[in-house]
């Protein structure tokens, strides 16, 4: 049996003041094998350590790391995990050998990092076991890969970037297309047809309506992040404002091409 828990959950924040992105990091359990899909930013370094002590494991204890694309948002870490063997697309290991100049989400550290670590080429239709499965999913970037495992009587995505959070069922495109936009939107229809629950690459998990007329329904996860400022040395923190747009317009910047 199959068993799926979220280590950190992914966000994303967009300000006037540029963007920011904290990657969703899940945990599959099957038997006695330990299977992390992305690792997030170092940023989240200590939070992700944490995370897993509090589900009992130790970094080491990880068996295999599945890297969903070579974004530093979701694979700064990889290097915690000395004993995994890491699963990443082989067009992801060669794009991020040599970037394109100017494609500032390429992880180039990362890149050097794979180089000392046990690399395994993964793509469309391999197998890790029985109930997991992968499937190409590019258009964010090039060798973006999804994984899909089935749990019970359902089909579940571990999405990644190519579907980040809820509305892209509604845009049909990811908020992000770094590679292609085709690409990307077939890839959303892909993923919508096969498949019934959706961990996105920063948003929480949702599943398909079928019954009210479409929509999604989110399983689970955080609804609010804290921002922290401070007003040390007599400074005055800066004031925060919240906008909701009913639209997210996708960022089209074919930097992989």
């Amino acid at each position: 049996m199959t068993e799926l828990d979220v280590v950190t959950y992914g966000f994303s924040l967009t300000s006037d003041q540029g963007g920011l992105g904290w990657s969703s990091v899940s945990l599959l359990k099957v038997a006695d094998k330990n299977i992390l899909i992305d690792t997030g930013p170092s940023g989240r370094r200590g939070l992700l350590v944490n995370a897993l002590k509090s589900k009992g494991l130790t970094p080491d204890e990880i068996d295999t790391v599945i890297l969903t694309h070579l974004h530093w948002d979701h694979c700064q870490n990889v290097d915690l995990f000395p004993n995994a063997s890491i699963l990443v697309h082989p067009k992801e290991i060669d794009y991020n050998k040599n970037p394109n100049t100017y494609d500032y989400n390429a992880s180039y550290a990362v890149a050097s990092m794979l180089e000392t670590m046990k690399v395994t080429p993964i793509s469309d239709g391999d197998k890790i076991t029985e109930e997991i499965t992968i499937i190409d999913t590019p258009g964010h970037t090039l060798g973006h890969l999804s994984v899909q495992v089935q749990i019970e009587e359902d089909r579940v995505l571990i999405a990644g970037d190519a579907m980040p959070d809820a509305a892209t069922i509604e845009r049909k495109l990811p908020y992000n297309v770094f590679f292609d936009v085709k690409a990307a939107t077939e890839s959303v229809e892909r993923m919508m047809d096969s498949s019934d629950v959706f961990y996105p690459g920063h948003d929480r998990p949702f599943r398909l309506d079928q019954v009210d007329g479409g929509g999604v329904q989110y399983l689970h996860g955080p609804t609010q992040v804290e921002v922290l400022a401070s007003d040390e040395g007599a400074n005055i923190a800066p004031s925060m404002t919240y906008n909701v747009q009913s639209i997210r317009q996708p960022n089209i910047d074919l930097v992989q091409n």
